[in-house]
């Protein structure tokens, strides 16, 4: 039974590993890549090794036992893989002790195995032969002329006689003619014989010059080759140097629009805020105060603090619906139709309610005075207040979704029942916030398609909607999470209200008359900018906890957009989406702007 072959031995002949010897283990492994990439078996330096294509070739062995054998074949390299001196075109079969060239002049190693099979020897060596029989040639050439000098000689003696010293002749069967006869017939072959050297002679140098004519003309084509071959590498360099300096300076905002604004949205949403109990809209009370409406508020006896004055009633149709609409920007996360966005953008119930229906408004103050066992409401003078002036935070912070209390719509004193503001009975109705509209556009149509709420984050201003797409769409790409840089480029996508808007007149024909209709179309806007500051959430470390004002966010330069972008991605220069741009802060002339993570 045939010793299993345990390892692949490596001698670099040539090459920055030039004299090292490898020794690559078998195990199960059945293919072992050549080249520059540091991922290969037998790797290259990127740098040392040029010639070297970082995939160059492919060591894979066949079958197992008896019958395992090794193939090399060219994995595409740029110069080319060479076995023993010769180009490889497909897949060869490799013997030990078989050279493998990676590019002309590149660097070269021998292949081998160990344990070694008996039946897996090494390659059979052919030596040339041209050499030694143009020189069996000449050495013929040279014994013939000897042979017919030696032979004329030998006739000459011959007929000269033993009796030459002046001895009787002695009678002969060779008369005189025939002895000149034999003596011509043999300098004819001495003369054939010195032309037949002579012409062997010839023949050499004529094939020896042709030998070395092909042998030259194959020099200067390899010269040839090499020298192209080097152009082209240099060429291949050059090419590379602007993908290089493109890395290292990131996509450019246009690169980043054109790719990337089919996968920006615009987001159109309405909302409005129940009483989960009865179902009916919940409204936000308005006055008159000096010839003005205004939003109403109640001072709740026994520091129950300051809360709208809501109501279920609207007599005189001018109450103001507890709701919002607008329109934010979202991205595609998902070929499927998953698309981020802001919570406040697709689910407004969930975030502060901030100053909506101005930041001016009335507040009625009361006291309960208890006369015996009665309790009387004396209602103060109504005063008009500012809901940005810190005392009414909690006001302009109040949630939608977390409830409050329901008054009649004429008597600010008394609530419905079960929501009597007292602090021995301080239940409060419950509220529930509902999408009437939400919608999706996408770059460069006019016709949105409907979307539904998945989720919300608990944690950032985050939401999920979907919308059912018949088609695959483009989305973005999420960067890991990484650490964001400060002065890092940054390209912001969106759908701001301050940009210019385009439209198209339409006509259409109904009933047989033209109808034009104005149309705007719906387009990305593109601003750019740097991340100015990076800020955590509550952070406990040895040294205290640390937090910020606003929570987890990026502080960013990017002031020319603003309400309308609320939603739309933050890219890096790798064009990967880092955040969501989210809010601006205005202190005086001072514009800042936030995205979150």
């Amino acid at each position: 039974m045939t010793t299993p072959i345990e390892r692949i031995v490596i001698r670099h002949l040539s090459g920055s590993k030039a004299n090292q010897i490898e020794q690559l283990p078998v195990g199960d492994s059945r293919e072992f890549t050549i080249g520059r990439d540091p991922a290969s078996k037998i790797a290259f330096d990127p740098v040392g090794d040029s010639v070297v294509s970082r995939k160059h070739a492919l060591i894979r062995i066949m079958g197992e036992g008896d019958n395992i054998s090794f193939k090399l074949s060219d994995a595409g390299s740029s110069n080319g893989t060479f076995l023993n001196g010769e180009r490889v075109s497909g897949e060869v079969e490799l013997l030990p002790e078989d050279t493998i060239e990676l590019g002309a002049k590149g660097p070269k190693f021998t292949f081998d195995v160990q344990p070694r099979p008996a039946n897996f020897a090494a390659r059979t060596k052919v030596i040339g032969v041209s050499d030694t029989a143009a020189t069996r040639v000449i050495k013929t050439a040279e014994v013939a002329a000897s042979t017919a000098v030696n032979a004329a000689a030998t006739g000459a003696s011959t007929a000269a006689g033993p009796n030459a010293d002046g001895g009787a002749p002695k009678k002969s069967g060779i008369g005189h003619e025939t002895v000149q006869r034999l003596i011509g017939e043999e300098r004819g072959k001495a003369n054939r014989t010195v032309t037949g050297a002579i012409a062997a002679v010839v023949a050499f140098f004529v094939l020896g010059g042709a030998a070395l004519y092909w042998a030259q003309h194959r020099e200067l084509e390899r010269r040839d080759a090499e020298d192209k071959l080097a152009q082209n590498e240099t060429d291949e360099r050059l090419s590379r140097i602007p993908d290089d300096v493109n890395s290292k300076i990131g996509m450019k905002p246009r690169e980043i629009y054109d790719k990337f604004a089919k996968a920006t949205v615009q987001v159109g949403m309405m909302w409005r805020l129940y009483d989960k109990q009865t179902g009916r809209p919940i409204q936000h009370k308005t006055v008159d105060y000096k010839g003005r409406r205004y939003p109403a508020y109640v001072q709740l006896p026994n520091n129950l603090g300051v809360v709208r004055w809501l109501t279920l009633e609207d007599d005189h149709i001018t109450n103001l619906m507890v709701g919002g609409g607008g329109t934010g920007s979202g991205f595609v996360i998902s070929e499927q139709g998953y698309i981020l966005t802001n919570k406040h953008v697709a689910a407004g119930w969930q975030v502060a309610y901030g100053a909506e229906g101005g930041r001016d408004g009335i507040l009625y103050d009361y006291v309960v005075v208890s006369s015996g066992k009665k309790r009387k409401a004396k209602i103060k003078e109504p005063k008009l207040i500012d809901l940005y002036d810190s005392t009414y935070a909690d006001v302009f912070h109040w949630i939608p979704e977390s409830g409050g209390y329901i008054f009649k719509t004429d008597d600010p004193t008394t609530a419905l029942a079960g929501n009597t503001p007292d602090p021995n009975s301080n239940n409060k109705a419950s509220f529930v916030g509902r999408n009437e509209v939400l919608e999706v556009k996408f770059h460069g149509s006019r016709l949105g398609v409907n979307a539904s709420l998945v989720r919300t984050s608990a944690d950032a201003d985050a939401a999920l909607v979907k919308i059912d797409s018949p088609q695959t769409l483009t989305k973005v790409d999420m960067a890991p999470n990484a650490a964001v840089e400060i002065g890092e480029n940054i390209t912001v996508l969106g759908y701001p209200a301050v940009s210019v808007e385009n439209f198209v007149l339409r006509q259409t024909e109904e009933r047989g008359r033209i109808r034009s209709q104005l149309e705007k179309i719906t387009e990305a806007t593109v601003t750019e900018g740097i991340v100015s500051k990076t800020a955590s959430g509550v952070k406990s470390t040895e040294g205290g906890t640390f937090a910020s004002d606003m929570g987890d966010v990026y502080q960013l330069s990017v002031v020319a957009t603003g309400s309308g972008n609320s939603g739309g991605p933050v890219f890096n220069s790798s064009g990967k989406v880092i955040g969501l741009f989210t809010y601006s802060r205005n202190v005086g002339d001072t514009k800042a702007t936030m995205a979150v993570p």
